[in-house]
């Protein structure tokens, strides 16, 4: 009786272990959205913008545009480093930096000293309080530095204590279709037949919002 307990208590434990293992792991649609709110896809909206896919993997992220550059850009928070591929040309850059509009904070109630860390210029954070974003639990965070390329709101997913949507004084982003599931280890990681880009002058470090 008690190895029959001691192995249904393991087993337990087991799944416990492994479900918290990839309960930070998710992809998202990001959709996004003009100053009124509404999604920049809609052709009522203007200049419509495809919607990109992310990939969240702990302090791993794979966002994919859509657009007419189609980059992947890979960062890993706890490397430090932030990748940019060209699957058209199977070559890929280092960057300066990572989008500094999606970020973890371990606790969503306080997160204003996650979202400086992470930020690429300096900023006043403000908690603003609970909110729901397409039915999700969320803290939302305001920046109160005026400046007009800075993010200037963030909500933070309770649950998965990241950042689901984000607002700039131009833009901002939704994400949506949320699938909380076991990602492969190989979205977040360099294909072996890319080579490093040339160089070109000009070239930005970093990568851009969209």
């Amino acid at each position: 009786m008690g190895t029959k307990a001691a192995i249904l208590l393991g087993a337990l434990g087991f799944c416990l272990t492994s479900a918290a293992s990839y309960a930070q792991e998710f992809s998202a649609d990001v959709i996004y959205l003009d100053t009124n709110g509404k999604s920049a896809a809609d052709p009522s909206a203007g200049a419509a913008h495809a919607p990109s896919k992310l990939y969240v993997s702990g302090d791993k992220l794979r966002l994919e545009t859509n657009g007419l550059t189609g980059l992947i850009l890979l960062t890993d928070r706890g490397e430090h480093t932030a990748i940019a591929l060209q699957p058209g040309k199977k070559v890929y850059q280092l960057l300066g930096a990572g989008p500094s509009q999606y970020f973890r904070a371990e606790n969503p109630d306080d997160a204003c000293a996650a979202w400086q860390r992470i930020a690429d210029q300096k900023l006043v954070c403000e908690k603003v309080g609970p909110e729901t974003v397409n039915d999700r639990e969320t803290v939302k965070y305001r920046n109160k530095s005026v400046s007009e390329t800075a993010i200037t709101e963030v909500w933070i997913d309770k649950s998965l204590k990241f950042v689901i949507k984000w607002q700039s004084a131009g833009t901002g982003a939704e994400l949506r279709n949320l699938k909380e599931e076991k990602l492969a280890a190989g979205l977040f990681e360099i294909p072996s037949n890319y080579k490093v880009a040339n160089p070109q002058k000009g070239s930005s470090k970093s990568f851009s919002r969209k």
